[in-house]
């Protein structure tokens, strides 16, 4: 039976792969999967059962819920300063159905989208299934994982038709500043390009919240935004996410969402709406928690000879490189399991300017993330003798 060579070209996470290799041994300690530790806060639960209970189980509209994005629109505002009216606004299956929905709303097939990198691995497939071509800007260590507007705008070609940028970054922890992102801007509006920013980590950050390039002046019509409440209110399992920006641009999407997935799921945007009214002291609570734990990992890393660390300034990442002892990331993270039981994930799928990087996920308690340093230190200790 023939396959698409579209899809037979997708290679399988590579994520998901180390856990699979894990699987094998006892006593394992998962630093791969990026996904919160915290269950989902008890209210939001309750809430979103008593309206199931009610009878918000039926479809709703391809947009979303109007109750919804409506305190979207409202929260949205508040938090920008700016207007992010109701038809802006469309609630999607997560972040990750966002952007495909972006994806084939913004491009044709044989279109560009420029990629900065490091950059989180899934964006490629999203890229492949919309007949698109990546045009790949690296950063790098010594940058601080930080793009130069300069290689931005060489990349852009007549064919060029997004900007594709990640702040807090996976996997690296970056923060753009919005001095940067201005500049960012400003080469967007001059080639009539839209940037597509990925925002599912902005509040996870520890010092204030992460710029956002819609607040650049006049980038209302040319950025869209995607976020989820995946990662802010430990909802990973929802998979209830939204998008903002140019009103033309989300009414494409919403055809787009409606032949892909019909709609959200009604019961997960109830636990939605009951999230928006979460006490900021309890998501920076999530957030401090993770800021402690990478102050941990970062400390110990640095004590490893071999090793360097860019201190993140959000997210729950730390990227390392390991440049100096091994430019050969995925067997190092192979050995690694074998060898100490620990899982991380190599750098190559993050871009080929990240081989001889590795992601370490803090998303378990202190005590274990210490005892997976330990291990990984006794791992390079045996590679230096």
């Amino acid at each position: 039976m023939y396959i698409s060579k579209n899809i037979e070209s997708l290679r399988y996470s590579v994520i998901r792969e180390m856990s699979q290799v894990a699987a094998q041994y006892e006593d394992v300690i998962s630093l791969g999967i990026g996904e919160p530790d915290f269950d989902t806060p008890a209210p939001i639960i309750e809430k979103a059962f008593e309206d199931a209970r009610k009878g918000h189980t039926h479809y709703t509209h391809a947009k979303g819920h109007p109750e919804l994005i409506e305190k979207l629109s409202c929260c949205l505002s508040k938090d920008l300063g700016k207007s992010v009216p109701p038809e802006c606004i469309i609630v999607t299956h997560g972040a990750m159905n966002g952007l495909a929905n972006a994806f084939r709303t913004l491009m044709d097939p044989g279109d560009e989208i420029i990629v900065v990198e490091p950059h989180f691995p899934d964006y490629l497939a999203h890229i492949t299934l919309a007949h698109a071509v990546p045009k790949f800007v690296p950063s790098g260590f010594d940058k601080g994982f930080l793009p130069d507007p300069a290689d931005i705008e060489a990349a852009i070609t007549s064919k060029t038709k997004i900007i594709l940028i990640n702040s807090p970054n996976n996997p690296t922890g970056t923060v753009v500043p919005k001095s940067l992102l201005e500049e960012i801007a400003a080469i967007a509006q001059a080639h009539d390009i839209c940037v597509v920013s990925d925002e599912v980590y902005d509040r996870i950050c520890f010092e204030g919240r992460a710029a956002s390039i819609y607040n650049c002046p006049g980038m209302e019509n040319h950025s869209l935004v995607i976020n989820s409440f995946s990662k802010t209110y430990a909802m990973t399992g929802w998979r209830v996410g939204f998008a903002y920006g140019p009103q033309p641009v989300i009414d494409q999407m919403v055809k787009v969402g409606n032949y892909a997935i019909a709609c959200a799921s009604s019961v997960s945007q109830r636990a939605a709406l009951a999230a928006l009214d979460t006490p900021d002291e309890v998501i920076k609570q999530m957030s401090d928690t993770f800021e402690r734990r990478m102050d941990l990992v970062c400390s110990r890393l640095e004590a490893m000879p071999g090793v360097r660390v860019n201190r993140p300034k959000g997210s729950f990442y730390v990227f390392a490189d390991i440049s100096s002892i091994t430019n050969q990331s995925r067997q190092f993270a192979l050995d690694l399991i074998k060898e100490e039981k620990v899982v991380v994930v190599p750098g190559y799928p993050f871009g080929l300017s990240c081989e001889g990087c590795i992601r370490i996920a803090c998303t378990i308690g202190r005590e274990k993330l210490s005892e997976a340093m330990d291990r990984l230190a006794r791992f390079l200790a045996v590679r230096r003798h």
